[in-house]
Order: structure tokens, then sequence, then C-alpha cells
């Protein structure tokens, strides 16, 4: 059994019903990725377009579903919508990238579907929604559209903290709060939990979890 296998057997292991592996791809060789492609995963997410635009293309014709999980500039938005395994963006982090990306849905041949990135933690460098009002304006917008869908809310857990395991807690509470409290008539997904803290996003109801250090090194 590879190394591979076994890391891959000892998340699945953790995974709920309900709950689903993102593998991290970012900065990886091709050859690195294809051992998980081999062992049946097709979930994998990057986070600069050019990047994933890049392994798309040399990877293609293979069974993989791309998520698009970086800060995203609006420049960026055309070029990667254009890419067509793109399936997921977990990073929609601002009411400006929504209208853009809004602005090329009639151009879509494919649905892709779109995360809320709210921000939780309150630490200065991390982006995302902080208001009630903006994100039902945004899913209001989104929900316009024929190819773009709004499934669900992403968060990230506070990393300066000296109560590390208690501040995850909080950060991925409150996005599943504001899921019941705001969106509780539709069947969203959380998008929550990285290597560091992925089996505390795990019991407060995460449905994808993010790994890419634990799952290569």
């Amino acid at each position: 059994m590879s190394k591979y296998s076994e890391k891959l057997d000892q998340v699945r292991s953790l995974l709920r019903e309900n709950s689903s592996l993102l593998i991290v791809s970012k900065n990886r060789a091709l050859s690195e990725i294809q051992e998980y492609i081999n062992l049946g995963h097709k979930d994998f997410g990057e986070n600069k377009v050019q990047e994933l635009k890049q392994k798309s293309q040399e990877l293609s014709g293979q069974m993989i579903d791309w998520h698009m999980i970086g800060h995203l500039q609006t420049n960026k938005v055309k070029a990667l919508l254009e890419i067509p395994g793109l399936k997921y963006i977990h990073s929609v982090d601002r009411m400006e990238l929504v209208k853009e990306l809004v602005k090329y849905d009639s151009r879509l041949n494919h649905p892709v579907h779109l995360f809320l990135q709210v921000k939780t933690s309150f630490e200065a460098e991390k982006s995302g929604f902080t208001s009630d009002a903006d994100l039902i304006q945004a899913a209001a917008l989104i929900d316009k559209c024929k190819n773009l869908t709004f499934i669900g809310l992403m968060t990230m857990g506070a990393v300066r903290t000296d109560e590390f395991e208690k501040e995850a807690h909080r950060c991925f509470r409150e996005l599943r709060d504001q899921k019941e409290r705001l969106f509780s008539q539709r069947n969203l997904k959380l998008s929550m939990g990285m290597s560091q803290d992925y089996q505390i996003a795990l019991q407060e109801g995460s449905n994808w979890i993010r790994l890419g250090t634990s799952m290569f090194e």
C-alpha cells in the first residue's frame, strides 16, 4: 500500500456520510496528483488561476473536478470560467466578485457551483462577507443565473490565536449557524476545515474539507 493510499484511507475513515475531501494540489507535481487520481479521487483544488488552467490542460481526459479555492481577482474571472473542468469556486468573497461572475454566466457551457466566503475569524489578512444583508443579496444575484449555482458557504478558522481549538470551533459553528439562520430552506453545503483543523470542522458539520499539506507530506 502506497503512502498516498494510506493517507486517503485515513481521511476517508473520518468523513461523515455527507462530507467530502478536496485535495489541495497547489504547487504539487503532476505525478503526485496522478497518484491520487489512480486511487479514484477526483476533486482537486488550486489557488491560482494560471496554475489551475495549466494543470487542467496537462491532465485533460482524466476524471477530475477542479475547485478554485484562492482569492480571485475580478480581472481573472473570464480566464477561470473558460477552464472546462472547473466545477466549484470556494472563494467568492465580495459583492464586486459576485457581479463580475454573473456577467459571464450566459457564456458558460457547463454549471459552476459557488460558495460564498464568510469572514468568521476577524483576522485582517482574511477576506469574506461580513454582513447578513450582503450574503442574502449575493445569493439573490446568483439565483438569477442559468449556469452559476449558489451551493453553500465557506470560511477559514482563526490561526493567530492562543486558543486554536476553541477559536476553530467558534469560526465553524458561526458559519453553520449563519447557514441555518439565513438559508434554512435550502440544502446548502459548508466548505470549512484545512489540514490543521479539519477534524474540528467535521465535528461542526463541514461538507467539504480542504486538505493540502497533510495529504502530501
